[in-house]
């Protein structure tokens, strides 16, 4: 019978792709709800970024920024088709320049309306045709850093490869440095790239496939997690906002928060299921890979003392491991990784309200950027999402939110306030629980769709054209 209903499908296309179809069906609807939205959430993220970064090379395949770096006036040129970089001054007999593309390989300055070439920064038509723009005394790799990383040939691939994804390849492909700052970045996940790379022979690859991999784990986890603390309509709409949120491409990119999210994520679960040391296992992976996860003992540990007479000594020790992590990887490398931010990376320790001080101090000499404008809108929304997750869900959310949205407040670096701090509010997923909650609101649900969507697209748009957005 089986040989029959072959040969009749063969020769009936239609009932044969139908036949298909059902089947398809059958064992989708057979995942469980959480899988289904976690496989669903990544395909349509990697599609969407996919097709807007192809947009993006089309419509601008030159990146140009007017900038001041250390007192000195430049415009930075990158080609993201070839990824070669350039960086001139942009003042031309005492008039300051400010540039825009013009085409492939050209620019045109707004003040005389004359063409210059990216390659030779010569004037070719126009006012000021036959004049050169001096190189920039700020070097190249200064704006543009691959750490000596190779840049990716494939442009629909080399966007990606951007900050601190060539601190990971370079930390996996050469490993770390005392003097360069590439301690300041945790191990296990350079770890993984490196053993990726082994198998794809890309590490720029190899990370990208970490990334997009812990993303399906995160969102399956991040779903299950919001069901339990919420509801299901609420888990639909958390997973919603958290994909649309202006900087959620980085859990696309080479960087640690997929990775992060889907460790922090699973410590939390297996510890509200009593598995402490399974817990306790994520909970260390978790700090392997960013120093706050250092943090995640202190919601742990309020969750076994929670758990009244069934708590059991053994498992407050395994909790207890958790930071143990982060403080091995700290003690090997003989606190490089403090060390680094003090000397390569400039970051100071201060109180959080500095940032605001720093904030004034940009605006006062009209400094200030889109990216600064979100990263303060972020920084005082959740904070306030922090405090209602603590009143309104449950104590251990909030303490793991409050950890995680405090602990950057503490560092600053000089002419940036608040810095990353769009890219870093992507691992309190109990905020995002809350925003689903409150999102069953039909003007609310409006109120963060929109502009998140929309702030999506420009700020993904400008970390391609390397831009700084965390």
């Amino acid at each position: 019978m089986d040989r029959l209903a072959h040969i009749s499908n063969a020769s009936n296309p239609k009932r044969y792709l139908t036949n298909i179809r059902d089947a398809s069906q059958k064992i989708w609807f057979r995942l469980d709800l959480s899988w289904r939205w976690a496989i669903g959430g990544v395909l349509a993220v990697r599609l969407l970024y996919g097709l807007w970064s192809l947009v993006i090379l089309f419509i601008s395949p030159l990146a140009v920024q007017n900038l001041i770096l250390n007192g000195e006036k430049v415009v930075s040129v990158f080609d993201l088709h070839s990824s070669q970089g350039h960086l001139y001054e942009r003042t031309v007999n005492g008039q300051t320049l400010t540039f825009r593309p013009a085409g492939q390989d050209e620019l045109i300055d707004v003040q005389t309306g004359t063409k210059w070439n990216v390659s030779s920064g010569q004037a070719t038509t126009g006012k000021l045709a036959g004049r050169y723009l001096s190189p920039a005394t700020t070097q190249v790799e200064e704006v543009f850093p691959y750490h000596g990383v190779k840049p990716e040939p494939a442009d629909w691939l080399a966007v990606w490869q951007r900050f601190d994804t060539t601190w990971f390849q370079k930390i996996a492909e050469d490993g770390y440095a005392a003097t360069d700052g590439s301690t300041a970045f945790f191990p296990l996940y350079p770890l993984l790239i490196r053993l990726v790379a082994l198998l794809v022979g890309n590490s720029l690859v190899a990370a990208l496939l970490i990334s997009t991999f812990a993303l399906l784990a995160a969102l399956f986890l991040f779903h299950k997690t919001a069901i339990e603390y919420a509801d299901v309509e609420s888990a639909n709409l958390a997973f919603i906002y958290l994909l649309i949120f202006p900087a959620a491409f980085f859990l696309l990119a080479g960087y640690t928060e997929s990775t992060f999210l889907a460790l922090a994520l699973a410590s939390f679960l297996f510890a509200r299921r009593r598995r402490w040391l399974v817990a306790a296992i994520f909970g260390w992976l978790a700090a392997l890979t960013r120093g706050t996860g250092i943090l995640l003992v202190i919601p742990l540990a309020y969750m076994w003392w929670n758990q009244g007479t069934k708590r059991r000594l053994q498992d407050a020790i395994f909790a207890l491991l958790t930071p143990s992590g982060a403080a091995t990887y700290l003690l090997i490398s003989n606190l490089g990784t403090l060390k680094s931010y003090q000397t390569a990376w400039h970051a100071s320790l201060v109180f959080p309200w500095e940032h605001f001080t720093e904030l004034g101090r940009l605006i006062a000499n009209h400094l200030v950027t889109p990216t600064d404008i979100l990263n303060l809108i972020v920084a005082l929304l959740f904070g306030c999402i922090c405090i209602f997750v603590w009143l309104k869900i449950t104590p251990e959310l909030g303490l793991y939110a409050a950890s995680m949205f405090l602990i950057p407040l503490f560092g600053l670096n000089p002419g940036q306030p608040f810095v990353s701090m769009s890219r870093y509010v992507l691992v309190i997923f109990p905020a995002f629980i809350l925003l689903g909650k409150w999102g069953k609101n039909a003007w609310v649900n409006r109120l963060i769709l929109y502009p998140s969507f929309l702030a999506a697209l420009f700020f993904s748009a400008q970390f391609w054209m390397w831009g700084w957005v965390g």
